[in-house]
């Protein structure tokens, strides 16, 4: 990476982040899979629950704001990924119960 600091540092800042509709973070919410540092920078795997979200470029902004806020140099590159149909399951109802706007 361009800048020296710690992977661990920065999956904190990422999982700190709390979902824009949902008052729970990407962490609790499942969002999160690796995150990995590569040649020129790292790289975050964000499962999400369906394919073509319409949020996704917006969280995706998030996590690269919270990680140029630690480290201004370091490039992120984003892997989308389908959460598995258990994982979508336990994300939905989480969902459901810390919704932040009426359903």
């Amino acid at each position: 990476m361009p800048e020296t600091i710690s992977l661990e540092k920065i999956k904190e800042a990422i999982n700190k982040l709390e979902h824009p509709e949902i008052a729970a973070t990407f962490s609790k919410l499942g969002m999160v899979g690796d995150v990995n540092t590569k040649e020129d920078g790292i790289e975050v795997e964000i499962r999400v629950p369906f394919p073509n979200i319409p949020i996704k470029d917006y969280l995706a902004g998030m996590i690269n704001t919270a990680v140029k806020e630690l480290s201004p140099a370091t490039p992120v590159a984003f892997n989308f990924t389908v959460m598995s149909e258990d994982a979508r399951g336990r994300f939905l109802s989480k969902a459901r119960e810390n919704w932040k706007g009426e359903i």
